[in-house]
């Protein structure tokens, strides 16, 4: 009877389904640079980063506009598996800058929802823009001081790059150790397994069951020992 009672739970464990939890993240590197870059000069430009997160819900970046008198087009964005500026994506989407960026002084956040794309943990990949005219830039870093030409930081984000296929824009980051990297964002969903409500039902019972039969036994015991 007692092994049948610890069966009770053993079996709820063993035939309940788990459910999802699932717990926001927010990935950021940001720089805080003043280097700011035309996203058509050296496109396509991406920024590479290691999946913290089992899904992207979210990738943003920092933009501003250098050449104001071009068209505010479309810009794409595609997510790549790997280190890489080409291949098959998980995704791409066009969108275009908000109209409130008008000016090389204005830097805005712009995040491009994702349809909860799975990722593997700890894999790397890469947020790659294209653009088909000059206006908008990308805000990277490190920050330099424009005088003299030295630094003002270094790696943001040590779990990835800017990736282009343009030597040029890493005179003023780190040389050939490319340290750059983009003001960007990656939101996602943590998931984690947790019990349904009928995994605990079952638990509640099947351990009530064997608290009764430790009790029965107990009993059976002391009728003997008296």
């Amino acid at each position: 009877m007692l092994f049948k009672a610890f069966a009770i739970p053993l079996i709820a464990l063993s035939l309940a389904a788990p459910a999802l939890a699932a717990e926001t993240l927010e990935v950021v590197a940001n720089p805080q640079t003043n280097r700011k870059v035309t996203i058509s000069a050296f496109d396509p430009i991406g920024q590479s980063f290691t999946a913290q997160t089992n899904t992207v819900s979210s990738i943003g970046f920092q933009f501003s506009v250098l050449n104001t008198g071009s068209a505010n087009s479309p810009l794409t964005l595609s997510l790549f598996q790997g280190e890489t500026l080409t291949g098959a994506s998980l995704f791409t989407q066009s969108f275009v800058l908000p109209g409130s960026i008008v000016s090389r002084n204005d830097v805005e956040w712009v995040d491009i929802a994702l349809p909860d794309v799975v990722l593997t943990l700890g894999s790397l990949y890469t947020a790659v823009l294209n653009a088909s005219s000059s206006r908008a830039a990308l805000v990277v870093g490190p920050a330099f001081d424009v005088r003299s030409g030295q630094l003002l930081g270094g790696d943001a984000y040590t779990g990835g790059r800017l990736l282009t296929n343009s030597a040029n824009i890493y005179s003023n980051c780190q040389g050939p150790g490319n340290n750059c990297d983009a003001n960007f964002r990656v939101t996602g969903d943590v998931i984690a397994a947790v019990p349904e409500p009928s995994t605990w039902a079952f638990l509640v019972l099947g351990f009530g069951a064997v608290g009764a039969g430790l009790r029965r036994r107990t009993r059976k015991l002391s009728y003997v020992s008296a």
